[in-house]
């Protein structure tokens, strides 16, 4: 294990759906197997929104633009940059980008995010 520096250009963008969110991961399960977290960037175009429920703990810190999630209890919390956002696992929110977006997000354990992803990248 060692220190080490990840800039975007290090990982590979990938698109969700047909929408205009991408994500890159740069610390994951597959690259580093003992990070004790997920790590990595998303951008997300005005106007694009989500539904996210996740079996894993995940915080949004929030770069550029702003960002906001609807809670299951029916509030709004919204970000600008410099904000973060903690989204428990198990809970179920709706998100939308208010204008262009862009984030770090953190997740763990790395394990259950990547079987996440694994799972709804075949449906």
């Amino acid at each position: 294990m060692h220190v080490k520096k990840i800039t975007h250009e290090d990982g590979a963008w990938v698109g969700i759906g047909d929408s205009q969110i991408y994500v890159n991961d740069l610390i994951d399960a597959a690259s580093a197997p003992e990070a004790k977290m997920t790590v990595g960037f998303a951008r997300l175009a005005q106007g694009e929104s989500m539904e996210i429920s996740f079996p894993y703990d995940e915080v949004l810190i929030i770069t550029k633009g702003s960002y906001a999630v609807r809670t299951a209890a029916g509030e709004t919390l919204r970000a600008a940059a410099g904000d973060v956002i903690y989204l428990p696992g198990g809970t179920s929110n709706s998100s939308w980008a208010e204008a262009d977006t862009e984030m770090v997000y953190v997740a763990g354990p790395p394990d259950v995010y990547a079987a996440h992803v694994a799972a709804s990248a075949t449906g």
